[in-house]
């Protein structure tokens, strides 16, 4: 079985069904993957600017990028969609959270003073796509940030790179895509052996 049918007929339904219960498995490990996903705050631009986030997932991020900021999101899992939607109401928070594909967003061009995706572009096979549309919705100057697993060059972080593989991950390294898209890029590695990054690209003018 090829990564992509791994992907449609495994991970992204059990994705979808594990909605309720997704925060408990962070839980269990001290909430790691939460402030991983945080690390790409800092990147994102001042209060009241318009951001999307791309793959949500149970919405703890979305929440807080919704108390500073007008946003949108989407996710291809309708569960979880309905779980942010949700947190979202009871928080009496608005955001235009919405299932759909990245690879087809459903916003006009340049419409986003940022982007933000954690942990979720290393699910895509075609990132080609995703980063394509990601760029069109971003407006000139606008800021692409993404947080994902990858390679650090220690020895450990190439392991665990490699069985992310193996469980059907896609794992890159964005920089150069961005940059051939005119972004001017900067890129931090974090977590145990370096196996977690952040790229945040500024879009050029």
């Amino acid at each position: 079985m090829n990564r992509e049918t791994l992907q449609r007929c495994f991970w992204q339904p059990l994705y979808d069904r594990l909605a309720r219960s997704y925060d408990a498995v962070d839980w269990f490990t001290g909430n790691t993957t939460h402030r991983y996903r945080r690390r790409a705050l800092p990147y994102l631009p001042e209060a009241g600017s318009r951001v999307l986030e791309i793959g949500f997932g149970s919405g703890k991020l979305h929440l807080e990028l919704a108390e500073k900021y007008w946003t949108a999101g989407i996710d291809l899992a309708p569960g979880m969609v309905r779980l942010t939607r949700a947190r979202l109401d009871k928080a009496g928070l608005r955001s235009a959270v919405q299932v759909g594909d990245a690879r087809a967003l459903p916003w006009p061009d340049a419409h986003f003073d940022a982007v933000v995706s954690t942990f979720a572009l290393s699910a895509i096979p075609d990132i080609e796509a995703a980063l394509d549309e990601m760029t069109r919705v971003l407006k000139p100057g606008g800021k692409l940030v993404i947080v994902d697993a990858g390679r650090s060059g220690t020895r450990f972080a190439a392991a665990l790179a490699s069985l992310w593989e193996l469980c059907g991950d896609y794992i890159r390294d964005e920089v150069p895509l961005l940059e051939a898209r005119g972004f001017t890029v900067a890129r931090e590695a974090f977590g145990p052996g370096g196996c977690v990054h952040v790229v945040a690209g500024t879009k050029g003018r």
